[in-house]
């Protein structure tokens, strides 16, 4: 098999893994993926601008800023109260830090914003099993 014909069918299995994975994710998975790939992202942009490459830092701060605003995006003001909207203001500083960062060429604005994410991803691995587990419909019954 020729290799452009390996990393097409590479390509096309690794695209439907991730289409599969996310279909078939919990909301908390969901979430959990998307921290973990901001973090990957933000990683890779301090990479780029470490090595003064300003197109693949652009690449992936992008990539960085579009998973910040889908989790800023997600948060529920009306029903997660108080937390809800700390959560939401600390995407909204992440955003805001990682545009600045991505617009200045500063790595460790982009460290510092991974570190945050990082924080907060692990505490969103703490959370309790039948909440990890749980369909939407029965995080909603949980937590109306």
């Amino acid at each position: 098999m020729n290799m452009a014909l390996r990393n097409k069918f590479a390509q096309q299995y690794a695209s439907t893994y991730v289409e599969t994975a996310v279909s078939e994710a919990t909301p908390h998975k969901l979430v959990a993926m998307l921290y973990e790939g901001a973090v990957k992202n933000l990683n890779l942009a301090k990479f780029f601008i470490e090595k003064n490459d300003f197109a693949k830092k652009s690449e992936h701060a992008n990539k960085a800023l579009a998973i910040l605003n889908s989790l800023r995006a997600g948060v529920d003001l009306e029903k997660g109260g108080e937390v809800a909207g700390n959560l939401y203001d600390l995407y909204d500083y992440c955003y805001r830090r990682v545009f600045e960062g991505a617009s200045q060429n500063d790595a460790e604005i982009m460290q510092e914003i991974s570190g945050l994410i990082a924080e907060v991803q692990a505490s969103w691995e703490q959370m309790p099993d039948e909440v990890k587990y749980a369909s939407k419909g029965q995080i909603e019954k949980i937590a109306p």
